[in-house]
């Protein structure tokens, strides 16, 4: 816990006065020709600090501890122009902490930084926050698996190479402090956002969090541009929610498995990776919103965490509205400020988080000298960004070319993080000569479209520019390599219980010239079609933020795109064609020179960006989507296509509802409306081989999806079972952010692969892991249970929870974290201990090396993941019944052999919480064992012992 002496302000007034002829006589910046502020001299970091600290006025104090929504400053016209009144309760502030600018050049951002410190009094540059989940939150820039499909890697230098993009890709947009990794354990799969997480496990997400968060810090260089300052969340226990409802009581057991499990990630990626900042989580741990739980900021405080505290998104507004431990904004701050908290997060607009400021500080009820302490940690990071030096972005750096330059990574990421589940008499690979297919189906809504998972633009929907879906990717392979077997295709049904909108991917799009990958857009200065200034080949699927298009100079503006539309069905389909668009911009699509859909303007927008409640759906289950008309589409037809979209720039942006100047989505849904499993089983009746594409998208997976059932959606399930009655080979193909208890399909099924979310490339992916372009080596980071009834079923479980069994069915999970096959085979050797100080014994301060062999006995390349657990022990507190310790996974050419040399550090991971509650490292037998995977038939005949002396 953060601790402060009562300072009154009439004391705290006569050291600003003292200290304001001293900064008033030395201005801390000048600029050069290149406007980038400089230390006039080499005033020592803690000095030039506290100079500053000590000269802000209590207004000051405040703005630097408010979040500040970009909109609020930009304005309509995307010139700034709203700076002035957005900081008129503190005009000689400026800006203290930045979200949602997500710049689309250099300029943007440097501007605005510049207005910033013209108009601070004391000349101090802002900190700007990103989204950067798994992937930047602007969605122009590269997009990588999310977290859950990462983990399933168990590759931590891929995660750090992930990590060190992600970094570089936020920097070069200006994007300071990136609000990642999340932290959580997913023990709880109905919570919607359990793909952010790295998996049930501790140790996994511990090692998975330092390689991200060491990665996009560039391994504490945060002064480097291409370095960001990781902001780890949710602090803490986020991840086991009762019911699995976001912001719900966690359902942990108590304080000792809070201690050993929730707290251990973050403490290892804050010593580890280079983190700056610290996000508290929406939930509650024993009756205390963590917000202001004192437990978790002693845990801080003991760690010596020496960066700033964030609230989430409205989290101290809920201590008011949702907690009710706050009767008012200026009672939730206060609870919030005297906790440890700093910044407070769209909760309160700045009059009122300003007022209530000034009035906690004036009647006592914060001391100065709190928010002097909080105020002085955010500086200390801005400091050690190198803002105080250059707080702009440098003239060399293009983040267009290295979001291009890591498109190869967003490929391997997502090949490294599809797991197979099944591989029934070697279906997989596929091999159309050898086998003697001549026809592939490829059935399911995600057969043709993009599936990014939550944090990646509305529904996932980009980058549409640089991705691929599966059909596009296995059409590129057999021509390639097969180019007689025939690929036929049918969506089949929706995903979720209502027509979705789904972005025409850019290879069936060409222009009027037959170039393929986009449209050709002519963009216009005015709102006419009539000052026409470029040209350019792109998917009308655009979202401009708060910005016009680079190269127009203002936000309203017009663009006519022309070329044609290559339809990918093999049956006649009855489905839906559309624009959906963003509040106060109208579009008119054309086919065929036909007026077939006019999107009117409009105070809301169009796109479906949120995930819907069970009223929605049930209300608009057979609806048109939203800017929608009914289309029939025909095999083999090409039409010509003509899309006109106006932006009226006309209102005032604002945080969570309405933050983007203009976004327009060219969609599609190709589920025919009449008869859609029917004509599915046509297409596919007399194929050799089904892939079957199902699982879930962000319609239904992600924040504010959370579920009461883990199966596929019920229009899923009727076209799967229709599928499998076909008798025909079936690949399930899943996708989605959560395990699906769907055992019977497992077992049905002649292969099963889960890719969870892809990113970009997944499409590209799954196709290289279907043909053996890519051997699969992936493991589930979360266990796959058969049912809701049986949770929990994360393998580390305690020995009292499974000695009695269900009367109705088996309590063990269909497949337990840890597993996943490979297309060739692997042999081990016996395992061998040693520690840093002995062979056969460790203490404290020890590092423990795991040691095996391990053989590529088949013929082909492959991965194998060794991992090493401890197994339930005595102990004065019960132990789980096994608990990882120690995983690498590793590549080998056929016939290769290799040593694996794993790595523990006694300290970190192994302690308890004894009964006095304090760490201890208990004496006695250890006994390792090599395992498959962490369920409980797995063998652990490969085992060795420890002493602890």
């Amino acid at each position: 816990m953060v601790r402060t002496t009562v300072v009154r302000w009439l004391a705290a007034s006569s050291l600003l006065s003292s200290t304001h002829a001293f900064l008033e006589s030395q201005s801390v910046f000048q600029e050069s020709n290149s406007y980038a502020p400089r230390l006039k001299d080499s005033t020592a970091k803690d000095s030039f600090l506290d100079n500053i600290v000590a000269n802000m006025t209590i207004p000051e104090l405040a703005m630097q501890l408010h979040l500040m929504f970009a909109g609020n400053i930009i304005g309509p016209n995307a010139d700034n122009e709203m700076f002035d009144f957005a900081t008129r309760f503190a005009p000689e502030a400026g800006v203290g902490v930045l979200h949602d600018l997500y710049a689309t050049n250099s300029s943007q951002y440097n501007s605005l930084q510049k207005l910033s410190i013209e108009k601070s009094r004391l000349d101090v540059p802002f900190l700007q926050f990103g989204e950067c989940l798994h992937g930047v939150g602007s969605y122009k820039q590269s997009m990588f698996p999310q977290n859950i499909g990462m983990a399933a890697s168990f590759d931590t230098d891929l995660v750090h190479r992930v990590g060190r993009a992600i970094g570089s890709e936020a920097r070069s947009i200006g994007i300071h402090a990136c609000l990642a990794p999340v932290l959580d354990l997913g023990l709880e799969p109905r919570w919607g956002r359990v793909q952010e997480a790295w998996g049930e496990d501790m140790l996994l997400t511990s090692k998975m969090g330092v390689a991200m968060a060491s990665g996009m810090s560039k391994n504490g260089s945060w002064a480097d541009p291409d370095a960001v300052a990781p902001v780890v969340k949710h602090f803490a226990a986020h991840g086991s929610l009762q019911g699995g409802i976001n912001g719900a009581p966690s359902m942990v057991l108590g304080t000792r498995q809070v201690m050993e499990n929730m707290l251990r990630p973050f403490k290892a990626v804050m010593d580890l990776g280079g983190v700056r900042g610290v996000m508290m989580a929406y939930s509650e741990l024993d009756g205390s919103p963590s917000h202001i739980n004192p437990m978790l900021y002693e845990a801080l405080e003991d760690w010596g965490f020496d960066g700033f505290v964030t609230a989430d998104d409205t989290g101290i507004a809920m201590l008011q509205y949702r907690h009710a431990t706050a009767a008012s904004p200026g009672e939730a701050i206060k609870q919030w400020f005297n906790a440890g908290g700093m910044i407070q997060y769209y909760d309160y607009s700045v009059d009122t988080f300003l007022n209530a400021t000034i009035d906690l500080v004036n009647n006592g009820s914060v001391a100065i000298s709190t928010l002097q302490s909080h105020v002085r940690k955010i500086l200390d990071v801005k400091y050690d960004l190198g803002l105080f030096e250059n707080p702009y972005i440098p003239d060399e750096i293009d983040s267009q070319s290295l979001t291009a330059t890591n498109v190869p990574l967003t490929l391997e990421a997502a090949q490294k993080s599809i797991v197979l589940l099944e591989n029934r008499n070697q279906t997989l690979p596929i091999k159309p000569t050898a086998q003697g297919i001549r026809k592939l189906a490829l059935i399911g809504p995600f057969g043709d479209t993009l599936n990014y998972g939550d944090y990646s633009g509305a529904y996932g929907a980009y980058p549409v520019s640089k991705s691929s879906t599966i059909r596009q990717a296995i059409s590129e392979y057999l021509k390639a390599n097969a180019s007689g077997v025939e690929l036929v295709s049918s969506w089949g049904v929706n995903d979720w219980y209502f027509n979705a909108q789904r972005n025409i991917p850019g290879y069936l799009l060409s222009t009027p010239d037959g170039k393929s990958g986009g449209l050709l857009g002519t963009y216009y200065t005015d709102t006419e079609f009539k000052e026409a200034i470029f040209q350019k080949v792109e998917a009308p699927n655009r979202d401009w933020g708060l910005f016009p298009p680079n190269g127009l100079p203002s936000t309203n503006f017009s663009v006519i795109w022309e070329g044609l539309l290559t339809v990918p069905v093999d049956g006649e389909v009855e489905g839906w064609i559309g624009v959906a668009l963003s509040a106060n911009t109208t579009a008119k699509l054309y086919i065929d020179d036909e007026l077939v859909q006019h999107t009117e303007m409009s105070t809301e927008s169009y796109i479906q960006s949120n995930i819907p409640g069970i009223g929605f759906t049930a209300v608009n289950s057979t609806s048109a989507p939203a800017g929608g008309t009914a289309f029939t589409y025909s095999p083999g037809k090409v039409h010509k296509i003509r899309l006109e979209y106006q932006v009226y720039n006309l209102a005032q942006k604002m945080e969570n509802s309405f933050s983007l100047n203009a976004e327009i989505e060219l969609f599609w849904n190709l589920v025919d409306q009449k008869n859609p499993i029917q004509k599915a089983l046509d297409i596919a009746a007399d194929a050799d081989v089904i892939i079957l594409a199902v699982g879930a998208n962000w319609d239904s997976d992600g924040e504010g999806g959370d579920r009461a059932t883990l199966d596929l959606s019920k229009n899923q399930t009727e076209l799967s079972d229709a599928i499998f009655a076909l008798g025909k080979p079936v690949v399930m193909v899943l996708q989605g952010g959560r395990p699906f208890a769907i055992p019977e399909y497992y077992a049905q099924a002649s292969a099963v692969l889960n890719a969870y979310f892809p990113g970009q490339s997944g499409g590209q992916a799954i196709s290289d892991v279907l043909f053996g372009v890519f051997n699969p080596g992936a493991r589930i980071p979360v266990s796959v249970p058969r049912s809701v009834g049986t949770l929990p079923v994360f393998y580390n479980y305690k020995p009292t929870a499974r000695f009695r069994v269900y009367t109705d069915e088996p309590w063990a999970p269909v497949y337990s974290f840890g597993y996943g096959l490979s297309y060739t085979t692997f042999r081990t050797s016996a395992l061998s201990i040693s520690s840093s100080s002995d062979t056969t014994t460790f203490s404290d301060g020890d590092t423990l090396f795991f040691s095996v062999d391990v053989t590529n006995t088949g013929e082909l390349a492959g991965s194998y993941l060794a991992q090493v657990y401890l197994l339930g022990r005595r102990s004065t507190t019960t132990r789980p019944v096994k608990q990882l310790m120690a995983f690498q996974r590793v590549y080998l050419e056929p016939g290769e052999e290799r040593t694996v040399v794993m790595e523990l550090e006694v300290d970190r991971y192994m302690p308890v919480v004894n009964l006095a509650w304090q760490w201890e490292l208990e004496k006695g037998e250890y006994v390792f064992a090599l395992l498959e995977h962490s369920g409980f038939d797995a063998d652990t005949g490969i085992n060795a012992t420890m002493v602890c002396i």
